[in-house]
């Protein structure tokens, strides 16, 4: 035997190595696929009643420690991999008894799409299919948390669109940020308030060359991910002239959100742009006085210039007769909505006389926050209220998943 020839067994036994491996690892993917594949049907089994998408992932997140009741949680996803809502497993214990529930939630965590009962014990009889087919009718596509009419003060359930912040005042505000970014742009924002909402919205951006953001996006000398900048800039703002309150978009502890179709880009600085300038509208410190401010230019024929060119937290009103006595004026972090019902906060908690109340709320969470106010079903009013108390529960954690920023 020559050494040609033990070359060429040594070469084909590579080659039978090589192909059985490949083999081996093609059986392993098909094995996978296919198991991959068996769960997904299981889900779209489990769920599909519910929310039907391509494609169901478990959720794994901190913040389901904090909610003992939630059971689990399950992303969806249509074909192109766009978020489609949220599948959430809950299990509340009450006095009475137990109720198990499966409910799917929009991807912004705003609005019921569907419910089911899938276990009851001790509160009253189980709700008949006739019953929960009335409570769907009334529950679904609603936004969340939710309570029965007659929780409600008067005429309070009627106003169904998303509520202005507290405390804004009409006019101008602006906010920019200390530095600039990595990419050489300086951020700004500037909101218009009328009536107390957020009418406009406007995110830019300068650089040394005075080019803005987002006229550098438009030419295509500044590129990101997605759609141009200045686009996702113009959705973002639209979307915060909507729901009225930075919480709402939803910022992840990536920066990013994923309820705001094509917008994929950071939106922490936008954010704490806003903030910004929300409290400056709380303080009426204006655009003219916040650029007064930066430019440290005084006005010598005003003689409050001092007292408009200092920050909002230097405002301080000034003392008259009339005012001799009057309460303390209300500071900006006194009315941040943001913080109402933050979680392991004291929700509807109020001081007085040194003794901590509560005041009116439906399942740990003030009626100011309650978005729908349904008849519910007054022959079974204990199961009606087991099962809304397990959407609130849900409410209450897709509140401190989407707004958590780790």
């Amino acid at each position: 035997m020559t050494r040609s020839f033990f070359k060429g067994v040594t070469i084909h036994a590579a080659i039978c190595v090589l192909v059985t491996l490949t083999f081996l690892f093609s059986c392993l993917s098909y094995a996978r696929s296919v198991a991959r594949s068996g769960q997904q049907e299981e889900y779209r089994e489990l769920y599909g009643s519910l929310l039907m998408a391509s494609e169901y992932r478990s959720l794994k997140t901190e913040v389901l420690d904090n909610h003992e009741d939630i059971l689990a949680v399950y992303s969806a996803y249509d074909e192109s991999g766009r978020l489609i809502g949220y599948i959430l497993d809950v299990q509340t214990q009450n006095a009475d008894g137990m109720i198990h529930t499966q409910m799917s939630i929009s991807e912004d965590g705003e609005n019921l799409m569907n419910i089911r009962v899938v276990e009851q014990s001790g509160i009253g009889e189980a709700l008949t299919e006739e019953q929960m087919d009335t409570l769907r009718t009334q529950l679904k596509g609603q936004r969340i948390p939710v309570s029965v009419r007659k929780d409600l003060p008067t005429e309070a359930y009627k106003q169904m669109d998303y509520d202005p912040l507290l405390g804004l005042h009409d006019g101008v505000y602006y906010a920019q940020a200390e530095n600039a970014a990595s990419d050489g742009y300086k951020d700004y924002c500037e909101i218009e308030v009328s009536g107390g909402r957020i009418v406009r919205v406007e995110w830019d951006a300068e650089n040394e060359l005075s080019h803005t953001r987002s006229q550098d996006s438009i030419s295509g000398e500044y590129k990101v991910s997605g759609n141009i900048w200045a686009e996702q800039s113009y959705r973002l703002c639209n979307r915060l002239v909507l729901v009225q309150d930075p919480v709402k978009l939803a910022m992840k502890s990536d920066g990013k959100t994923e309820i705001i179709d094509g917008v994929t880009i950071d939106i922490s600085t936008f954010v704490q742009l806003v903030n910004d300038c929300i409290a400056n509208s709380r303080a009426s410190f204006t655009k003219e006085q916040y650029l007064k401010n930066q430019s440290g230019t005084e006005d010598p024929d005003d003689d409050a210039s001092s007292e408009t060119t200092a920050p909002p937290e230097e405002i301080t009103p000034a003392v008259t007769d009339e005012t001799k006595g009057a309460p303390e004026p209300t500071t900006a972090a006194d009315t941040e909505p943001s913080e109402l019902g933050v979680i392991g906060g004291e929700d509807g908690v109020v001081s007085g006389e040194g003794d901590n109340i509560l005041s009116d709320s439906v399942d740990g969470i003030p009626l100011s926050e309650i978005r729908t106010y349904i008849d519910g079903l007054p022959e079974a009013q204990a199961q009606t209220a087991a099962l809304l108390s397990s959407v609130n529960e849900a409410y209450k954690f897709m509140r401190e998943y989407l707004n958590w920023v780790g």
